[in-house]
């Protein structure tokens, strides 16, 4: 009995080190509390994220089911175990669990431009199978699709969608694959965060299904992708021109079943969040389902000073 209580006292503080607080409970909006309804939207709470360097260009979001964990990627390929606190159906903090290096096939952490993690997804996160997950993360810059274990070993390459391999589908070199998502019909989706011209921008499955999404704002770019149970797929827009123009970040929904290539998906608008006109709008860039129509989004600090980490949780008003 001494020993095990011994072993016991050295494992405590290995399993709970890592459980840091790191959010704050701010407003999102001068106007709209949280608990209320905006457009198609209700706020279920809003954190500011702080109390680690690790928490800086967050870009990607992706919810585990069967772990209980909220995963984050980062610029500087890093990956983040989270855990939200949720009381009374709204987010009330953040806990920091664990960290972890994005690692080459060789085993070796990512660097330079190749450790540009963006795009968030999930395999088998939800099957009541622990240990078995896989994330699916999208690159920009050297833009690829990698398998990666939630320790951050690099588990395989996904293969791009079809016509995703075109350099000339890319814009500028940091408006690469921003998003990626796994649909339960037509497999991994992603695409350019630009449009090359005019506001369309084109989507790929690895069914090799194709359609067209054309961005609410002039400049707005897709930088984030959610399949949902129901086959609907939701989008995050951001548009922003510094310094002139305001942050605007748009959420909308469509369903590829119904769209072509020819006439473009017909999205439907559920949120609009322009910084001009009181919420405290950040460089939202990503995006994942929680439970139901409950979601988490974050923003991109870009690791700099006059930016903030935010997470954000609502839930879409059917």
């Amino acid at each position: 009995m001494p020993r095990l209580f011994s072993l016991l006292l050295l494992l405590c503080p290995m399993l709970s080190a890592g459980a840091e607080s790191v959010g704050r409970q701010v407003e999102f909006s001068d106007q709209v509390r949280s608990g209320d309804r905006f457009m198609e939207i209700r706020l279920l709470g809003s954190l500011l994220l702080s109390g680690s360097p690790e928490l800086s260009e967050l870009s990607g979001l992706t919810w585990d089911e069967d772990e209980g964990i909220l995963y984050a990627v980062t610029d500087r390929g890093l990956l983040l175990h989270l855990r939200p606190v949720i009381r009374d159906g709204r987010l009330r903090d953040l806990l920091l669990l664990a960290k972890y290096s994005l690692l080459d096939p060789r085993g070796k952490p990512l660097k330079g431009h190749w450790r540009d993690s963006e795009g968030l997804a999930l395999e088998n996160g939800d099957n009541r199978i622990k240990g078995d997950s896989r994330l699916i993360i999208s690159f920009e810059r050297h833009n690829r699709i990698s398998r990666y274990t939630p320790s951050g070993r690099h588990a395989g390459t996904v293969a791009l969608p079809k016509g995703l391999e075109d350099p000339n589908l890319y814009p500028a070199f940091n408006e690469g694959l921003e998003s990626v998502t796994l649909h339960p019909d037509y497999g991994p989706i992603s695409g350019p965060e630009k449009a090359v011209d005019n506001r369309r921008i084109p989507l790929f499955s690895g069914s090799g299904k194709e359609w067209v999404y054309e961005s609410f704002e002039p400049d707005g770019g897709l930088v984030a992708l959610e399949a949902l149970p129901n086959g609907d797929i939701l989008v995050m827009e951001r548009s922003f021109s510094f310094p002139m123009s305001p942050m605007v970040i748009s959420l909308s929904r469509f369903s590829p079943g119904d769209d072509t290539p020819a006439s473009g998906i017909n999205s439907r608008l559920l949120a609009r969040f322009d910084s001009t006109e009181g919420w405290r709008t950040q460089n939202f860039e990503g995006l994942a389902r929680h439970r139901n129509n409950r979601f988490f989004m974050v923003s991109d600090d870009a690791g700099h000073s006059l930016f903030e980490t935010q997470l954000i949780y609502f839930e879409i008003l059917e």
